[in-house]
């Protein structure tokens, strides 16, 4: 729908398996100082972790998310303004966290400095990054192309798609970095090689992340809805109390 923003609903799970980063327990074992644990003892669960869905409104240049874990007996809203440059957070106890994101500006040349005193980090995160395999498929009705990668024992398999529905991401970056980029310094070369997997439309319909062969992380958008978005969505509901602060 080019020359259309998409104003509707995106709802995505994920799924976290803290078992993944957690060393398997045996017998043999020489870093125990407790007494060796018997052949019958358990080891580390694999389902320890926990499942989270996020629906994400989008209407013009702002995005409301609510997140909700544990099936929703937790759960909390955050929106986010590109015009304004702000994050605000609706916390259960009725208070409404307000970021101003414009103060992120006032630290980028630091890391834009400290980055380019690293390139070794930018070789790193392009080495991270997973890369298209060119298989393709179709996934929840969107066109997608696989990528895949693997760094440090992680391994990474994602399909993303590109689609002008979903450049509201675009959205959420330019309220943290702002519309104005020249495209120098450290910041804009991270961004660069983030270019083939994030932005322009650019998302994960499917990743999953493997850390040493055990699942790690999961995620799967699962709905794209196109509808109306009540204004109430992105406002600060009556009787929260507004707790103004600047991005760290």
């Amino acid at each position: 729908m080019p020359g259309k923003a998409f104003e509707g609903k995106i709802v995505q799970q994920i799924s976290v398996d803290a078992a993944g980063f957690a060393p398997m327990m045996d017998k043999h074992d020489t870093t125990y100082t407790a007494p060796t644990p018997e052949p019958s003892s358990p080891k580390m669960p694999a389902g320890i972790g926990l499942n989270a869905t996020i629906t994400m409104y989008v209407r013009g240049d702002k995005v409301a998310y609510d997140m909700g874990i544990l099936g929703g007996m937790i759960s909390f809203r955050s929106i986010i303004d590109r015009n304004n440059r702000t994050m605000t957070v609706l916390s259960p106890n009725k208070h409404a966290y307000v970021t101003s994101l414009r103060t992120i500006d006032k630290t980028r040349s630091k890391i834009d400095d400290s980055v380019n005193a690293h390139t070794d980090l930018l070789d790193s995160l392009d080495q991270m990054l997973p890369k298209p395999t060119g298989a393709k498929q179709t996934i929840n009705g969107l066109e997608c192309e696989q990528y895949k990668g693997t760094f440090k024992g992680m391994d990474m398999d994602m399909w993303i798609t590109q689609d002008p529905r979903l450049k509201f991401y675009d959205v959420i970056r330019d309220a943290f970095l702002g519309r104005n980029r020249t495209g120098e310094g450290g910041m804009e070369e991270i961004m660069a090689l983030l270019k083939p997997i994030a932005g322009e439309g650019k998302v994960p319909v499917k990743m999953s992340l493997m850390k040493n062969g055990k699942p790690f992380i999961k995620s799967e958008l699962k709905e794209m809805t196109e509808q109306k978005i009540d204004d109430e969505v992105f406002a600060i509901p009556k009787g929260y109390e507004v707790v103004t602060q600047d991005a760290k």
